[in-house]
């Protein structure tokens, strides 16, 4: 099909979760005509393997992002940078991540929305959560498939009963259990693009190896399509109801940048004509870990090099989806806050492997570890390990997203701040504290396990296991979860029905949206706000907006019940 020569009623820009969703939901109504853009290639049946997720970084499927050096963190990686990977590929980040599925706290949403009347969580989040998940009666009415993960190493269980020990809360305030829920299918990785996939609608259309570079305006600031390069060619397509952005939390603020939506100053700077000044790409912030390889064991799990590349694991997958191969890399999750009815400001992800696991040949490289650091710290480790990152839920760090020409293959200047703010660092040290508990517990010491008690590279200076210390240590191996949001932010760059403020017809959709970030992985609440979105804009809220109370703030008053 020449896509070129097309109009559609909506262009979805981007397959992600968020995207896949979006243009799911629209093309229900067999009325509209769906455009989906993405990026990057279909990929094949085999990067749905879930242990190959961690194989496509740094790959063709992978955007392979890069922050700008770091003032006050990642001061131990090399060149002082942060590695972002995001999924180039039908399915979007998704494809590559630890599939791990938490819905976050409700608190959370009440305070994204807090500038609106009359928000409830039971009424206006709640219902698009379970509209998302799987309720057992049409399998493909939701819009993801979720399951346990097939395979736990051997260390899972003695985990699980040193949390116990310890009373380690397992909840992000809705979930109870302790090994987290997975995007899977049958021992599959299953995105929210392959459950779009599998409807084959007919009214849905999938361009792929397309770069989105602009968003078509009218002079009143009405969207109309996108221009994109397919093979070094231009074309443009049109979208009479609506353009949604769902390229994510660094390519949808570089969209809105390229069409003059952002910092005036900025898109004069980049030599692009400004169009409506918002403080798009403003609020960057991501969840900052720390710890990898921290904690040291008599013995190997049954997970590492050998047992991936055995016959017997290869046997196990292909035959019944079971085995190593099924592994979401973290196997464990917990909740922790000094105040247990308050919101969660730490979490600790389990992963039963260490960076040492394959004796530097790959994992190191993900991170950002050089040869210096490699050697001098890691190489020096001569017993398994397993990693327990300490995850600081609500970061108070905030960074940017800007453009560092008007050329669309650029990739942007991404600058997340880490650490810049010293409440992130307590937090991370006092995740540390809690390790070095958990690991004194009876189920740990039958596992012999052990704090690295190895003096970390350029903190010779601070005695071994002084708060001076830690504090030290996190500014060096600084590491991202990889969950960066909030450069589009709800109620700043988009009005809370995700259009684009000043505009009409121009809606942005993904993890860019979020204020802040929930507590927990931000996948299901990014795909739980995707729902939301479709309904709204298929609705035509914009047309039913008025002003909130006493406050500049416009909400959406559209009764969009849940289909």
């Amino acid at each position: 099909m020449d896509f070129r020569t097309q109009d559609y009623d909506y262009v979805v820009v981007g397959s992600g979760s968020a995207g896949s969703i979006v243009a799911r939901r629209l093309a229900d109504d067999v009325n509209n005509k769906v455009l989906l853009i993405e990026a990057g290639s279909s990929g094949n049946s085999l990067l749905q393997i879930p242990s190959v997720g961690v194989m496509l970084q740094n790959s063709v499927f992978d955007w392979q992002y890069r922050t700008v050096p770091q003032k006050n963190a990642c001061l131990a990686l090399d060149k002082k940078v942060s590695l972002w990977p995001m999924g180039k590929i039908l399915g979007g980040t998704s494809m590559l991540n630890n599939m791990v599925y938490v819905r976050g706290h409700p608190d959370d949403f009440a305070k994204w929305y807090k500038d609106s009347c009359d928000f409830n969580y039971t009424k206006d989040i709640l219902p698009y959560f379970e509209k998302l998940e799987h309720n057992g009666t049409n399998k493909y009415k939701c819009s993801i498939m979720i399951s346990e993960s097939p395979f736990k190493s051997n260390i899972s269980d003695y985990l699980l009963q040193a949390g116990l020990c310890l009373g380690f809360p397992i909840s992000d305030g809705v979930n109870s259990e302790p090994e987290p829920k997975l995007t899977m299918k049958n021992g599959q990785r299953w995105t929210a693009y392959h459950q779009l996939a599998k409807l084959k609608k007919r009214n849905l259309e999938v361009l792929t190896n397309s770069l989105v570079e602009k968003v078509l305006l009218r002079d009143n600031f009405e969207a109309y399509g996108v221009r994109y390069s397919h093979l070094d060619e231009h074309y443009q397509v049109t979208a009479s109801k609506g353009v949604i952005l769902s390229a994510g939390v660094i390519g949808s603020p570089k969209i809105l940048m390229l069409s003059g939506i952002g910092p005036k100053d900025h898109l004069r700077k980049m030599k692009i004509t400004p169009r409506i000044d918002l403080p798009v790409g403003d609020n960057l912030q991501d969840h900052v870990a720390t710890g990898a390889d921290l904690v040291l064991l008599d013995s190997p799990p049954n997970l590492g090099v050998r047992q991936m590349t055995s016959y017997s694991s290869f046997f196990q997958y292909f035959l019944s989806s079971k085995g190593p191969w099924t592994t979401a890399g973290c196997e464990n999750v917990a909740f922790f806050n000094a105040e247990p009815e308050n919101v969660p400001e730490l979490q600790f992800m389990i992963l039963p492997l260490g960076f040492t696991s394959d004796q530097g040949k790959f994992l190191r490289s993900l991170v950002g570890i050089g040869d210096s650091l490699w050697n001098n710290y890691f190489a020096k480790i001569n017993k398994p390990s397993f990693t327990v990152l300490p995850v600081v839920l609500h970061p108070k760090s905030r960074g940017t997203v800007r453009l560092k020409n008007k050329n669309p293959k650029t990739p942007p200047r991404i600058d997340p701040n880490y650490l810049s703010d010293s409440y992130d660092v307590e937090i991370l040290v006092e995740g540390i504290e809690m390790i070095k508990s958990f690991i004194d517990t009876p189920p740990m010491r039958r596992l012999g396990a052990r704090l690295n008690n190895n003096t970390f590279p350029g903190c010779e200076g601070h005695t071994f296991d002084t708060t001076p210390y830690w504090e030290c240590y996190v500014r060096h191996l600084t590491l991202t979860s990889y969950h960066p949001v909030g450069t589009c932010q709800l109620g700043s760059v988009v009005d809370y029905d995700f259009q684009v403020r000043g505009t009409s017809k121009l809606y942005v959709v993904d993890g860019s949206v979020l204020p802040e970030l929930p507590s927990g992985n931000p996948n299901g609440a990014i795909m739980m706000m995707a729902e939301r979105a479709a309904d709204i804009i298929k609705h035509h809220c914009w047309l039913s907006q008025r002003k909130c109370c006493a406050t500049e703030v416009f909400v959406d008053q559209c009764n969009c019940g849940v289909n």
